[in-house]
């Protein structure tokens, strides 16, 4: 069956990472309103949300290890270590967020930070892991759109399952897209998801922990800054391939074979 779905994905990307998508949120919603109950001790408040994504996390490692693409995707190296300092101005946007200070006492704030780490991590493991990597045929820059929207659209599920209000979830999905477009092409550049998962952590971290909101015109010019650094990062680094630092092809078989905010 996994081979199947490999080579129907590898056939037709975009609607393989339509499934992708669509699979992987499936699996999270479901162990979180099904199969976990509620875990939110004192000591730890985002219990539940962290073992969620750890579980996410655990099936995307496995479909990427049984298809051969933990490497290619970026998940299991480090990448172009030289290129890690592509990832500042992102990180430099997430840190803005914290200009105001955060808001809660330390299990709250700690527990936030830890859990919203596993965030990033299971999502850049899947969106521009799994995703980026089925959608490396269609090109750098084709990959990386369809990779901000499906991380974008995804993100209604907010306001299917969790609770949000539908203009928060709107903004949310904007949001999401454009960044999601510009870590596209960081990951492409860099050929690791690891520098991403720290941006995206800490982005999360002081967006959710910030006693207010950020200024409308400081959003707007980071909307506009996510779409100008993708642009310019697939453009600067298109021709390196989609593939990690090795030089992998997008889709090359690198490996034998033997799971939001």
């Amino acid at each position: 069956m996994g081979s199947r779905w490999k080579g129907h994905v590898t056939r037709h990307p975009l609607l393989g990472a339509v499934e992708l998508t669509l699979a992987w949120h499936v699996v999270l919603v479901l162990f979180a309103k099904v199969v976990l109950p509620p875990l939110a001790p004192s000591w730890f408040p985002d219990l539940g949300a962290a073992v969620v994504n750890a579980v996410c996390f655990a099936g995307v490692w496995c479909v990427l290890w049984r298809w051969g693409w933990l490497r290619a995707s970026g998940v299991a190296t480090p990448g172009r270590l030289r290129r890690w300092w592509l990832g500042a101005p992102m990180l430099l946007v997430a840190c803005s967020y914290a200009v105001a200070g955060l808001d809660g006492s330390a299990s709250v704030i700690v527990s936030s930070l830890v859990s919203l780490l596993w965030v990033g991590i299971n999502e850049e493991a899947h969106s521009r892991g799994l995703v980026q990597q089925a959608l490396g045929p269609l090109g750098a820059m084709r990959a990386a759109v369809a990779v901000g929207v499906l991380f974008g659209v995804g993100h209604v599920q907010n306001y299917l399952f969790f609770g949000a209000s539908l203009d928060d979830t709107l903004w949310q999905m904007l949001s999401a897209g454009l960044f999601g477009f510009a870590c596209a092409g960081l990951r492409h550049a860099i050929g690791s998801v690891w520098p991403l998962v720290l941006v995206h952590g800490l982005d999360d971290f002081f967006q959710i922990r910030s006693p207010g909101s950020a200024p409308d015109w400081w959003q707007a010019t980071v909307y506009v800054f996510y779409v100008a650094f993708g642009v310019w990062l697939l453009r600067r680094y298109g021709a390196d391939g989609g593939g990690a630092a090795s030089g992998g092809k997008p889709g090359e078989r690198t490996e034998q074979a033997g799971a939001l905010d």
